[in-house]
């Protein structure tokens, strides 16, 4: 008898390409995708925000109603405590997840029919976990495990996915910066060995980006994709340390200003934090700068959500808030500061 799945995502580029990634598993197994009564069901939840986990965990249950036999997996960053009792429900933490995923070493094919497959783009997933420890996150704590993708396994896993007729890969981490085998000797790897027409990247942590990684857009200029996404956060240096960020609102203006003095048309997107504990007008005023001086052509503007154990709620448990109509105006500022909607990449 014909056995099916549905596989749901939520969150980050680390988790979808886990997620097809475990669809390639089911497909190995006689599954095929389905949208409708499925025999399995695949969840992989994010926890990153509040908002997003709630999103996760409605969707376990509302698929559990809609579909009460099918065997429901879930896993993820959420906290599975409200879920975990349901019926049929089975839960993959992270490390469970990650042991079986990454003996694959990143490699699955278009018959997941994921999203990105439909545009012939492949999600690369060469490195998982954080030690980081930024004081807003919750990452940390949910993926402490670091792993890299060797790049030799890297080049084998996209000569197959050129095979399978990819164009583009996408190049994803849990935090880039924490990649072992050096970032740009694993991309300039892929260049030299593989044929693939296009490298983009889901996003660059900011000392990520040197001079090798800017002699390879010189080198490769059309094959490295010129929308580069660089996650800021805050543009006070205030904000930063109590962020443990890992740079200053100087070490930003020098690496975009050597990004766009040496490469030409560069586009850039970035994400932003506003309402931190203790963010001032001040504070969100040096952001706002920024953000208009650098000249992003997309930012993700997310508000501030305290994450169980993070520091900063630990710390500013009992700090005044910053009250909903303020985030409210400073979400929808820094969202206008970009450049106009024609001038940005697609999705």
């Amino acid at each position: 008898m014909l056995k099916t799945f549905l596989s749901v995502n939520f969150g980050c580029r680390v988790n979808s390409a886990e997620t097809n990634q475990w669809s390639q598993i089911l497909i190995d197994q006689g599954y095929l995708p389905t949208n409708s009564n499925p025999d399995l069901i695949l969840i992989n939840t994010c926890s990153i925000t509040k908002k997003g986990e709630k999103e996760s965990l409605n969707k376990v249950k509302n698929l559990h109603q809609k579909y009460p036999q099918a065997k429901i997996y879930v896993t993820g960053c959420a906290n599975f405590e409200k879920v975990k009792n349901i019926p049929n429900i089975l839960i993959y933490k992270n490390d469970q997840k990650e042991k079986i995923l990454n003996n694959l070493k990143s490699s699955y094919s278009p018959d997941i029919k994921d999203k990105f497959s439909n545009t012939n783009r492949f999600l690369l997933k060469i490195q998982s976990g954080c030690t980081q420890f930024c004081s807003y996150c919750i990452v940390p704590f949910k993926r402490p495990i670091l792993w890299s993708l060797k790049i030799e396994d890297a080049v084998t896993t996209i000569k197959k996915a050129v095979a399978d007729g990819y164009k583009e890969i996408i190049i994803t981490g849990v935090n880039i910066d924490e990649y072992q085998y050096n970032f740009s000797n694993l991309i300039k790897s892929l260049l030299d060995q593989t044929d693939i027409k296009l490298i983009s990247f889901g996003s660059i942590p900011i000392n990520c980006i040197n001079q090798d990684f800017i002699n390879l857009f010189k080198k490769y200029p059309n094959r490295l994709s010129h929308f580069i996404h660089i996650p800021i956060q805050s543009g006070s240096d205030k904000i930063l340390k109590l962020m443990n960020r890992p740079y200053t609102k100087k070490d930003i203006l020098n690496k975009f200003g050597n990004l766009s003095l040496e490469i030409g048309n560069l586009k850039f997107g970035t994400d932003i934090i506003v309402g931190f504990p203790t963010e001032s007008d001040q504070d969100f005023q040096e952001t706002l700068n920024l953000c208009q001086k650098i000249g992003f052509n997309k930012i993700h503007v997310f508000k501030y959500s305290p994450r169980p154990n993070t520091k900063a709620r630990i710390i500013f448990e009992n700090s005044p808030k910053i009250s909903k109509e303020i985030l409210k105006i400073r979400s929808q500022t820094i969202s206008q500061s970009k450049l106009p909607s024609h001038q940005t990449p697609e999705n």
